[in-house]
């Protein structure tokens, strides 16, 4: 296979290329054989444990199967597309557990107590607190707070989820944010 000018193409390039163009599950099986060693290795060297490395790798190929169609080999190789995508979904990681550890750590400033201390009867007293906070809120917020600062999902998949633009699931998830804080203050 070749692209223009009668440039031979590498292996990563030709097995994407195969799954973009007939979704070939051969080509995504040798892609993955090829690449994923790579993308564990590479995110290992970022500071990933073994078992999220491994994560991070396979939600990577899954998206990379998913997204094939966006792959055009005249912008970039297919090994510096396949990087793009490990590195977005590695950015992803580490948002999501940025906003836990900040929601850990604003629970425990406000409290005043360690969030898992006493063998979690904190943390099961928070849960009913948080619970009861939340019936006050209007119904279209509290999806949207729950899913992002308790499941931990991005804005982008919560949209996707409850079928919502993007800017309406921020806004509602600022919105119910700012009025928990008001009634906790």
């Amino acid at each position: 296979m070749q692209i223009s000018n009668n440039q031979e193409i590498d292996d990563e390039t030709r097995l994407l290329l195969a799954i973009k163009e007939s979704q070939s599950q051969q080509a995504y099986s040798e892609l993955f054989d090829l690449m994923a060693p790579k993308i564990k290795a590479f995110l290992m060297s970022r500071g990933s444990s073994r078992d999220e490395s491994e994560n991070i790798a396979q939600d990577a190929m899954l998206s990379i199967w998913r997204k094939a169609d966006l792959f055009d080999p005249k912008k970039s190789s297919a090994r510096t597309w396949v990087y793009a995508v490990v590195r977005n979904r590695l950015i992803d990681v580490q948002r999501k557990a940025t906003r836990v550890n900040r929601g850990k750590e604003k629970y425990k400033h406000q409290s005043g107590e360690d969030f898992y201390s006493n063998g979690g009867v904190e943390v099961a007293s928070a849960n009913s607190q948080l619970r009861k906070l939340l019936q006050e809120l209007p119904t279209e917020q509290v999806a949207p707070l729950v899913m992002s600062y308790v499941k931990g999902m991005s804005h982008k998949e919560i949209s996707e989820e409850i079928g919502l633009p993007l800017g309406t699931v921020k806004s509602r998830i600022r919105i119910g944010f700012q009025r928990l804080q008001e009634m906790v203050n």
